[in-house]
């Protein structure tokens, strides 16, 4: 049995198809919903403040989560191959211990010819690294409060704000 609950919905989301929604979930073990198109990684600890932080890296929009994208539907790779990969590439080792902390779902009720992830759902899981590490490349660790400021237009928003927010009682 599992705990995860919706926490968030976006109606007519402006990145899918007229008409489709965007859906959050989370809970402390996430059933791993498929297919899923995307992973993320969501690595936590203390900071010097004793306040929880996660980790970003740099992209061209921005700071964001870890992400691995899992191909097209043709050559999509397995979610727990994409992780494995993500891990490696990101801790230095793929066999790392996780859990499903959330996930968003796209509601695509009617697709158009340019959405190329399956229909009705496609799912983007975050993945919460169970145990402290230290990432092997160059990004940035966030508090909550900065996050909120600079990353709460993010997909993953709610499900890091939900974690490290249930993390910092």
């Amino acid at each position: 049995m599992t705990d995860e609950h919706l926490i968030a919905t976006t109606q007519e989301a402006p990145w899918l198809p007229q008409g489709s929604s965007a859906e959050v979930w989370v809970g402390e073990d996430c059933v791993l919903a498929e297919p899923a198109i995307i992973v993320r990684l969501l690595l936590t600890k203390r900071g010097s403040s004793r306040r929880p932080e996660f980790f970003c890296l740099p992209t061209g929009k921005g700071l964001d989560l870890p992400t691995r994208f899992l191909g097209t539907a043709h050559e999509r790779a397995l979610p727990s191959e994409g992780l494995a990969l993500l891990a490696h590439d990101v801790l230095g080792n793929s066999e790392i211990a996780t859990r499903c902390a959330g996930y968003v779902r796209n509601v695509v009720p009617t697709p158009t010819s340019d959405y190329p992830h399956p229909t009705p759902w496609a799912h983007v899981p975050v993945f919460l690294a169970v145990d402290a590490t230290e990432p092997v490349v160059d990004g940035e660790w966030i508090t909550l409060n900065r996050a909120r400021a600079e990353l709460s237009t993010r997909h993953w928003w709610p499900i890091v704000e939900h974690h490290l927010g249930t993390a910092a009682t």
